[in-house]
């Protein structure tokens, strides 16, 4: 099998920041001698749209564009988008990078590889094949099966290399088979890749760790890795020195589940950029635990800026149900500690979860209003989604149209109260048809 791989990314998903994904994929398979590119299908066309087209882009669970974003490329850009489809023959390996958002462009654009070129050898991979994993208890809908040569579930790396590597017989589909250890993964360069081509052009994702320590019930998140591991903080500062002088990278962008998995690593990354940059600007998610104000103050000076933080609920019995491991009077801590040392942050919110009561509603909601002084800003706000492989019993008091009134309460009462939110993010998870 050629040493050349291809990896790509098709529209539609968030176009701001190159796909760190395939970004990490591509570093690992350059290490281990292997000609490894990238095609960034959903910036290209992103970039060449109109601003009409941009924002419907960059509203969430746009169904009506997610079905049409292919067709609307090969009527508008057709040129381009067969000027990148010879490219893509030019390679006899190619791995697409697959959300829920995209897997319809991404299953067209295969259908047409296949069709001019059966032997070329189609990997699929990214957290909707894990998704569908779950959906269909590993069986997988037909399609998928009918045109790919490799379906990848969970981490990617293990698996493509095994896959160009070996000669004989491929599995069709390699289940969550992972690195022991972080400890030699290098980090995204983004070789072949304009950085400057993103709307973001001076910020970057980054990784700390994969897999998550907590097992939150209706989470999907933590389905994507067996294991949690974090990587070594020399390597975290290596990366962000090489961005900082290679790209003029101003801000990093953390994508853990949680920054502050391990308290003792979160203490030594800090400490790190403090000696070697003084700061940085950083963001990243943090989950509720009791955390030194001593810690929180070494993460405000090495630059961090902002927190999103999953609250979820302000009702005990919900937080309970959801298995989030603490209770609101450990949120209320932690908020009050943030707010002490100047740690700016923003909490999210879940309505109508599973068995919450109307009481557990108005509880959940008497607690964000009276809280507000220790709240700085409502990051998201949706009504419970339910994703395939979660624990959540739905058939236990679940009604999306309860759901839906109890998230529309609770956006009318932030914005009487005054609270800072963000608008992009309230209900980004339901589904729309907007007009394209």
């Amino acid at each position: 099998m050629s040493k050349k791989i291809l990896l790509v990314i098709c529209p539609i998903v968030w176009p701001k920041m190159p796909p760190i994904g395939i970004g990490y994929i591509q570093a690992f398979l350059l290490k281990n001698g292997f000609e490894a590119n990238l095609l960034d299908l959903n910036n290209i066309f992103y970039n060449l749209s109109s601003s009409q087209l941009k924002r419907s882009w960059l509203t969430s669970c746009n169904k009506t564009l997610e079905e049409k974003i292919f067709f609307i490329i090969q009527d508008d850009f057709g040129e381009v988008f067969d000027k990148y489809l010879q490219k893509m023959f030019e390679y006899d390996t190619i791995g697409f990078s697959c959300f829920k958002s995209n897997l319809g462009c991404t299953l067209e654009v295969i259908k047409i590889l296949k069709s001019r070129r059966p032997d070329i050898n189609i990997l699929l991979g990214g957290p909707e094949i894990t998704r569908q994993f779950f959906r269909s208890n590993g069986r997988f809908e037909k399609i998928m099966l009918d045109l790919s040569n490799l379906l990848v579930v969970g981490e990617g790396e293990l698996s493509i290399l095994n896959y160009i590597t070996k000669k004989d017989a491929h599995p069709k589909i390699s289940r969550f088979l992972e690195l022991p250890d972080l400890k030699d993964l290098p980090f995204p360069e983004y070789r072949g890749v304009d950085l400057k081509n993103y709307p973001k052009n001076d910020s970057i994702p980054m990784l700390f760790s994969k897999g998550c320590v907590r097992k939150c019930r209706f989470c999907s998140e933590r389905l994507l890795y067996k294991n949690f591991r974090q990587r070594p903080v020399k390597n975290i500062l290596e990366e962000i020195s090489y961005h900082q002088q290679q790209n003029m990278i101003k801000y990093f962008i953390f994508h853990d589940s949680m920054i502050n998995a391990s308290l003792e690593n979160l203490e030594e990354l800090c400490d790190g950029i403090i000696d070697r940059f003084g700061s940085i600007n950083w963001e990243a998610q943090l989950y509720i635990r009791e955390m030194d104000e001593g810690l929180l103050e070494k993460m405000k000076l090495s630059g961090c800026y902002n927190l999103f933080i999953g609250l979820e609920s302000g009702s005990d019995t919900t937080l309970q149900r959801m298995n989030k491991g603490f209770t609101t009077k450990d949120a209320i801590n932690l908020f009050r500690k943030l707010t002490k040392v100047g740690l700016s942050f923003g909490i999210s919110l879940i309505t109508g979860y599973p068995g919450e009561t109307e009481k557990d509603h108005k509880e959940s909601l008497d607690f964000v209003i009276k809280n507000r002084q220790y709240i700085p800003k409502i990051e998201q706000i949706n009504p419970f989604t339910y994703y395939d492989g979660t624990d959540v019993d739905i058939e236990t008091g679940y009604s999306f149209d309860t759901a839906i009134r109890r998230f529309n309460e609770f956006v009318q009462e932030i914005k009487h109260h005054s609270f800072r939110y963000t608008n992009a993010f309230l209900g980004n998870l339901i589904e729309r048809y907007d007009p394209v």
